[in-house]
């Protein structure tokens, strides 16, 4: 099937990641990382680590995108950046702007600077991550959900939240991976509700098994293993097997993952950003060259 892809960052700087081009209008940046990008200045903090499209075949070219790049370094949780979808124009009389007020989630407020989220009494704690700058891991939220310890918030070279990382706690999962795929599909209704046009990629685990031809004899066929089989955790853990969703609305996109550490610790990942603010730091640099 047909990929779009724009490579613009040298492999010395991220061997794993790509980048896809949308319309002429719609260039988006798409990055990929995994838990060598982030180094956390915090004591005890560690880090871990798409494709919403406005046209149906832009989607399955994006969905396969992300499978492929996912598959290229399998054995850690990676996702995409999300493209930029098109605003309704806006009218003489009402210009186009980002309000610098806007909610987001854990009581953030979207294109909000450092400053801004130091005064909602919010304690941020430098993360370098690779290819971000103004990163930081995040605490006393103003809205915190239990389930999740680890946010970091990414503020970009304008001084502007558009980005926030959600890292659940990790599980003791069993070798169906239960425990997380529960969490998963609640978070998955819940962010369907909020943002909508959910797009769920599963890549499936290929497994051999053995059974009797016509013959009588033993044959050995292949077939994909679904969700929640017996070995479902390990295939999460060594990449052989990943799942993850998608959601987005005119403001913002969000995706939803699962990933397993090298313990066998599960644990699932939301990626939110912001589109509107985004598209504004585009639109500065366009203006600029």
């Amino acid at each position: 099937m047909k990929k779009l892809f724009l490579s613009f960052l040298l492999s010395a700087i991220l061997p794993f990641s790509a980048a896809f081009a949308q319309n002429s209008d719609t260039l988006r940046q798409n990055l990929l990382f995994d838990d060598s990008d982030i180094i956390v200045k915090a004591p005890e903090e560690k880090a871990a680590a798409a494709k919403p499209q406005n046209n149906k075949q832009a989607e399955i070219d994006a969905v396969n995108s992300a499978r492929s790049l996912l598959n290229q370094k399998p054995a850690k949780l990676r996702q995409k950046n999300f493209p930029k979808i098109k605003a309704k124009t806006a009218s003489p009389s009402a210009p186009k702007t980002v309000s610098e007020t806007k909610d987001a989630p854990f009581g953030l407020l979207w294109g909000a600077t450092v400053a801004d989220t130091r005064n909602q009494g919010v304690q941020l704690s430098t993360a370098e991550m690779k290819d971000y700058v103004n990163s930081f891991l995040a605490n006393r939220l103003p809205k915190p959900i239990s389930l999740f310890d680890r946010i970091y918030v990414v503020y970009g070279k304008e001084d502007e939240l558009y980005r926030i990382l959600a890292y659940s706690h990790l599980i003791d999962d069993d070798a169906s991976a239960s425990k997380v795929l529960q969490q998963y599909n609640t978070f998955s209704e819940l962010l369907n509700k909020k943002y909508g046009n959910k797009q769920e990629d599963f890549t499936p685990a290929v497994i051999s098994k053995t059974i009797k031809n016509a013959k009588g004899q033993d044959e050995t066929v292949e077939e994909n293993a679904p969700i929640g089989n017996p070995d479902f955790l390990e295939q999460l853990m060594n990449g052989t097997a990943v799942l993850f969703s998608t959601y987005y609305n005119q403001d913002v996109a969000a995706a939803l993952s699962i990933g397993v550490d090298g313990d066998k610790k599960s644990y699932i990942v939301i990626d939110y950003k912001n589109l509107r603010v985004l598209e504004k730091q585009e639109a500065k640099t366009l203006d600029a060259l």
